[in-house]
């Protein structure tokens, strides 16, 4: 990630997203087709709709995947989380906090997470008959 000092500022500006958000990003998605997968299981229509999910999930994050790292041919090793956190991240309308931007990046991500685990338990309790 490559580091620049703005003008008046002692505070890194970075050019990345750091590995971490990256890393944790993918695990909520692979959160989220698990709780599809398991709680939404008893559907008669569920092996369709697991593998049309499933294709349309992996493409949306394969693509950026490649993408990235055809980018980063040749680039330097990433600072260390603490490091990037205390720093900038520089965006298309300015730099914003790292931790700002970290919780921009992992908002959505978590809310679909969660909110489709708890959609799915709910239809399973109700078709196991737990909830009338």
């Amino acid at each position: 990630m490559t580091k620049r000092e703005r003008y008046g500022s002692n505070r890194p500006l970075w050019e990345h997203v750091h590995p971490a958000i990256r890393r944790i990003a993918l695990g909520l998605i692979a959160w989220t087709i698990g709780a599809v997968w398991v709680l939404f299981s008893h559907s008669y229509y569920g092996p369709l709709l697991y593998g049309v999910v499933t294709l349309l999930v992996g493409i949306f994050v394969l693509l950026p995947i490649v993408l990235f790292r055809m980018a980063r041919q040749g680039a330097e090793e990433s600072p260390s989380f603490g490091t990037w956190m205390h720093g900038q991240l520089d965006t298309a309308s300015g730099p914003v906090d790292a931790r700002d931007a970290a919780i921009a990046i992992l908002l959505i991500p978590i809310a679909v997470a969660v909110g489709m685990t708890a959609l799915g338990l709910i239809e399973f309790l109700t078709a196991e008959g737990f909830l009338r």
